[in-house]
């Protein structure tokens, strides 16, 4: 990859000036010259203007105020890379949370998605050919994993705001996928790899065929791609659910303590409580149910041991995925026809069809939330006491339902994206015109296994009692139910108990989709020539509609305000939501040259541009932009930037369906007593039901979170600021040097909270914000312990975020052995401060990982250097992640003096370093070996109790080791 060195190619590539006619450089040099194809036909010198992303004014200029970062097709092919999404998120500019398909726990459909300055993946504004696709994933964010591969000529990432260009979401920056013209004849590519541990397989094919007359041209293509499942427990780092609890040594296996063999909580006063001497108990033996016990005598059970490193929590690891298994197809078509020399007809068409999936440990089951009674009147329950039901005040039994077998969820995506437009000139004019209308539609139905029917789970927990002629029988001899049979929820491991397990399994199906439609008019052109240049313009119309749905199954549907009670279990538990939106638009973009050519003045231009936007839900709003470009010599260019920038919630946003999920959970009240309540008054806030100085501990280190949309949320808003340079030395030619200063400054922040996050908030600043979020039980034999958590979406927070960008690229053609590219990029992100609310202390998240914003290393740096030499080329490139801290890592509540908490915790630099190496025969045959990951860099421990899965961060380091790749490819 390189940035400004290759916009300036790319750009010379397009109109055609010599030195690109052999070569479009990006990540890799693949033709660098003579050398490798061979004697060139004398250049075209002449110059045609061109859109390059960050603007809508044609023009000749290779280098402008935007600051670019350009990959080509060749050099995606040569990467090894089988996603799109793989290869972008490798970017230095990139950081925080993107979605990738090592995502398990919360992903699962296989997508990417892009987060530039780590400002969330929703800012970041991804177009195809300089418009919107609409293809927005289930992850609310654009998936360029559907983008086809083959298709891309090159990508264009512009790393600063753009919403008067562009208009919402063009806030962090813009990701512009350039797609191929003027293919001739067939071009077919295979892949295949797999990592050295024999996993992890992978291979895919794509094809793409073209054809053009001097009216018409025509392309059409497919592309295949299948990805193998890796689970966690085929890693060492990933197989143990590893927790924190103490500085940098206190690393323990834990897990969760919803087991196999139950954990069984016993109110206090009790007889059992009296017997037994703790507060739960669990079955003796080992945890897959291999010993002696039966559970329905009181002999059977001990004391639960929730101690860390020998305790009986259940190891969860192994059950889950590292890597989402996948199989995508796509299937492409694009044409243009000349009509006459005033107007051309466009159009395009994708398909793509995406199926995979997600698998989890074994349903948990808490009695309480999933509102199952468990009844002493169970012919299995040796306790004589009730256990569960939401609100019934009873103590609570919680099981891993293993004979569930694990969750999975089976998840199809099918999407179609259609384009077309007429474009041309306005008469003799000088002006151009493009009138574009554009529909895209995803569909996506999921199904997920590994839960059970209430209703029948209800009945097999309830009052039992044994028929002398049909043995054992659910309900009561007065009112027996039919065709069921009581289950050993005491032992589920017990002959029998799999299959009645089984019958209460039910399968889940959510269907839901996203529409949008658009429509524009622009025109672009020279309005006068002033003695500096053309005065030029850019002026158009949008209209865009988006529109929401979600059905799920009506098992699944719950009520508000907690959604905990539906049919099926609370995990799943959900409700319909349909939401739609329009929006209308103006836009004008002018180019002023205001001198030229004169002492310490060899250019010196602004770009001036605005956008009104009217949205039906949110009013009004106009956003400006300010672009500077001078150069006091021909080899130097000093530019500036100044955007109002604005992003409107997505309709996932406003009216995402209430979603269950799984949160791993550090409570501040653990040990809570007086001491601690009068040296931090905001813990009663927090603590509400927990009584102080009981040693009360939040038995389960999971807890229920639920995540909620928004209906009144408004807009973000915000200004972007560059200043720059670009130096490309006419004493050395091929050198070019590039450093650009950044700055966001962002408000009304649409921000989905974090559970710990919300909960830290709550002790530091009392704000009923945060504290109202958690519901805890206040009576009963569970008062204190979390009912659940709401993890809604507000306008909540700002930030400020500053940095600096350095690309250092050399291009080094004809030598004797061959061509070499040299490029380095590094971003280097200073600070980036983020307001949680109003009136709370502001927080450093620079050089840090959180669950709730991800991983903001300080530094990320990718280089590369690539070699061609008659047929043959080789590139090896090196990513680099700094080091950085884990803030307050270890479990809530465990001190290093019983007050004082643990310091951070320190994650080392990560480099990965991959290797190509290719020859093309004169057949146009080409044939590539690689390695990713050459040092088989394994990831850092984060632990899971600071991470979503796999005790690292998937969204940022390799999880499987090293990889190998064999490619294929064949021009005809």
């Amino acid at each position: 990859m390189s940035s400004n060195l290759s916009i300036r190619q790319a750009v010379s590539y397009a109109v055609g000036t010599a030195g690109a006619a052999a070569a479009s450089l990006g990540y890799a040099p693949l033709a660098l010259g003579a050398d490798a194809a061979g004697p060139t036909a004398a250049p075209d010198t002449s110059l045609q203007e061109v859109v390059v992303t960050g603007s809508r004014i044609r023009r000749v200029d290779a280098e402008t105020a935007n600051p670019v970062f350009v990959i080509d097709q060749q050099s995606i092919k040569n990467s090894g890379i089988s996603t799109v999404g793989d290869l972008l998120q490798r970017i230095p500019a990139v950081s925080g949370a993107a979605t990738n398909p090592n995502v398990n726990n919360g992903g699962g459909y296989a997508e990417s998605t892009i987060e530039l300055r780590g400002l969330s993946s929703k800012r970041t504004l991804v177009l195809v050919d300089g418009r919107r696709q609409g293809i927005i994933g289930p992850s609310d964010a654009t998936d360029v994993n559907l983008i086809p591969i083959n298709l891309i000529e090159r990508v264009e990432v512009l790393k600063e705001g753009a919403g008067a260009v562009y208009g919402s979401d063009a806030v962090s920056g813009v990701v512009n996928f350039i797609t191929r013209k003027n293919v001739e004849g067939l071009e077919i590519h295979a892949d295949y790899g797999r990592t050295t541990r024999s996993d992890g397989g992978h291979h895919g094919f794509d094809a793409i065929f073209g054809t053009s007359t001097d009216k018409w041209n025509f392309e059409a293509g497919a592309t295949y791609l299948k990805q193998d499942a890796v689970y966690a427990g085929a890693r060492d780092f990933s197989k143990y659910a590893l927790y924190l609890y103490g500085g940098t040594t206190g690393a323990y296996h834990s897990g969760s303590s919803r087991t196999p063999t139950g954990r069984i909580f016993l109110p206090r006063g009790s007889a059992a409580r009296t017997q037994f001497g703790c507060g739960s108990v669990t079955r003796i033996g080992p945890l897959d149910g291999s010993g002696p016990a039966t559970g329905t005598s009181l002999a059977d059970y001990r004391c639960f041991k929730g101690s860390f490193s020998n305790g009986d929590r259940f190891n969860y690891q192994p059950f889950n995925l590292l890597t989402t298994p996948v199989e995508r197809t796509t299937a492409f078509t694009k044409v243009n026809y000349d009509i006459n020399e005033f107007a051309s007809a466009y159009a395009s068409v994708v398909f793509t069809h995406t199926q995979s999936n997600t698998e989890l440990a074994p349903l948990p089951f808490d009695s309480p939330v999933d509102d199952v009674v468990i009844s002493k009147n169970n012919i299995y329950n040796p306790f004589g006491l009730d256990f569960g039901g939401l609100g019934s005040g009873n103590s609570a039994a919680l099981w891993r339902l293993v004979g569930l077998s694990d969750r999975r969820q089976f998840a199809q995506v099918d999407t179609a994206v259609f384009h077309s437009g007429l474009k041309g000139k306005v008469g003799n004019t000088g002006w151009n015109y493009d009138f574009h209308v554009g529909y895209s539609r995803e569909l996506f139905t999921a199904n997920a296994t590994g839960y059970f029917l209430k209703s029948k789970m209800q009945a097999a927990v309830g009052p039992s009692f044994i028929d002398p002629v049909l043995g054992p029988r659910c309900g009561t001899a007065a009112l027996p139910i039919a065709n069921c049979t009581p289950l050993n929820i005491f032992n589920i491991f017990a002959p029998g108990q799999n299959a009645i397990l089984n019958s209460t399994a039910v399968t889940n199906t959510n269907q839901g989709s996203l529409t949008t439609k658009t429509t524009s008019l622009d025109f672009d052109g020279k309005i006068i020539d002033l003695p500096a240049g053309a005065l030029q313009a850019s002026v158009g119309f949008d209209y865009s509609g988006e529109e929401g749905v979600f059905s799920p199954s009506a098992l699944a549907i719950a009520g508000p305000p907690l959604y905990l009670q539906c049919l099926v279990s609370n995990e799943v538990c959900t409700g319909p939501t349909r939401g739609h939106y329009n929006a209308k638009e103006a836009y004008f973009e002018l180019f002023v040259p205001v001198l030229k050519d004169l002492p310490g003045v060899k250019a010196l231009n602004l770009d001036i541009g605005g956008r009104y936007s009217r949205y039906s839900l949110f009013g009004s709003t106009f956003n400006p932009d300010f672009k500077l470009e001078y150069r006091p010599i021909n080899d130097l260019l000093v530019r500036g930037t100044f955007s109002h920038v604005f992003r409107v919630p997505t309709v996932t946003d406003l009216y995402a369906a209430p979603q269950n999920t799984s949160v791993t959970f550090n409570d501040p009240c653990n040990g809570l007593t007086s001491a601690k309540l009068a040296a931090t008054p905001n813990l009663a806030l927090a603590c509400k039901g927990v009584a102080p100085n009981t040693g009360f501990v939040e038995p389960n280190g999971q807890i229920t979170g639920l995540n909620l949309g928004n209906p009144a949320l408004k807009p973000e808003k915000g200004t972007v600021r560059t200043f720059g340079l670009v130096y490309d030395p006419s004493w050395l030619s091929g050198l070019s040097i590039d450093v650009d200063y950044w700055e966001y400054r962002l408000t009304k922040l649409i921000t989905t909270l974090d559970s710990n996050y919300s909960i830290t908030q709550c002790v530091a600043t009392g704000d009923p914000t945060f504290c109202n979020l958690v519901t805890r039980y206040t009576t009963g034999a569970l008062a204190g312990q979390v009912l659940v958590f709401n993890q809604p979406t507000f306008n909540l927070s700002s930030l400020r975020s500053d940095g600096v960008d350095l690309g250092i690229h050399y291009a080094l053609k004809n030598t004797p052995i061959g061509s070499f590219q040299l490029g380095m990029d590094i971003t280097d992100t200073m600070s980036y401060l983020n307001l949680p609310a109003p009136g709370a202390a502001p927080q450093q998240i620079a050089g840090t990982y959180n669950k709730q914003f991800g991983n903001y290393a300080k530094y990320r740096a990718l280089g590369s250097v690539g070699w061609v030499f008659q047929g043959a080329d080789a590139l090896v490139t090196m990513r680099y992640i700094h080091h950085l801290n884990v803030t307050n890592p270890s479990v809530s509540g465990v001190k290093a003096d019983g007050v004082t908490p643990f310091g951070d915790l320190r994650i080392g630099s990560v480099i990965y370093v991959d290797a190509t190496v290719g020859y093309e025969f004169p057949t146009k045959t080409k044939m590539m070996v690689g390695i990713r990951n050459v040092a088989d860099k394994l990831p850092p421990i984060l632990f899971q109790n600071n991470v979503v899965n796999a005790d690292t961060d998937v969204n940022t380091y390799d999880t499987l080791g090293r990889q190998w790749w064999v490619g294929f490819s064949q021009k005809l």
